[in-house]
């Protein structure tokens, strides 16, 4: 795999000053852009929506990083641990987060982090290819032909974005607001979608 071809934001949580600093240097020579580094979890963790990545020290003095590391699992964003403390110490939720030991080389980190970044990028994928498949199979249920079944979805996704509010954050939530969305749409415009 190659080095990172885009430029990421990436969290730095580390309390030693020479490491973060070193961390930091390392990777904005690369073109990255660094949030932080920061000593605490407290400071960091409204920095959240402005990070595509993150390195964390799980033991930063009388604390552990385990709350924010909690909460980059919750937004889907990589991450990895950059620590001296053991896997065997990690709590159970964390055993797939890939450890490197310090003193860490930000050049693998970021190849890490870079093949997190595309497997998610190819889950996503994945399930907006299911989530479109089902919706057409249910457009088929209440449509006469395929054209009018795919009109039927585009309007679908179409209300979907346009409806003021939230946007359904779960996968099933979002499916289920889509399915109910082809059922008013084709109650409500059935000719307009016909050919």
């Amino acid at each position: 795999m190659q080095d990172v071809a885009l430029s990421l934001r990436i969290l730095v949580i580390e309390d030693d000053y020479i490491q973060a600093q070193g961390l930091a240097r390392d990777l904005g020579r690369m073109g990255h852009r660094v949030i932080g580094p920061f000593s605490d979890i407290h400071e960091a963790i409204h920095r959240l929506d402005e990070v595509d990545a993150a390195v964390l020290d799980i033991r930063l003095g009388s604390e552990q990083s385990y709350e924010l590391a909690d909460c980059l699992l919750n937004r889907s964003v990589p991450f990895v641990f950059c620590t001296a403390a053991d896997r065997t110490a990690l709590p159970e939720r964390f055993r797939r987060v890939t450890l490197f030991n310090k003193p860490c080389g930000a050049r693998e980190m970021l190849r890490q982090l870079a093949r997190q970044i595309e497997r998610a990028d190819h889950t996503a994928s994945a399930d907006l290819d299911r989530l479109v498949r089902d919706l057409r199979l249910h457009a088929r249920q209440l449509m006469p032909d395929g054209p009018s079944a795919d009109r039927l979805v585009e309007s679908a996704l179409r209300a979907l974005i346009e409806t003021p509010g939230r946007m359904p954050e779960r996968d099933e939530e979002l499916r289920q607001r889509l399915i109910d969305l082809l059922q008013e749409a084709s109650r409500s415009s059935r000719g307009r979608h016909l050919n």
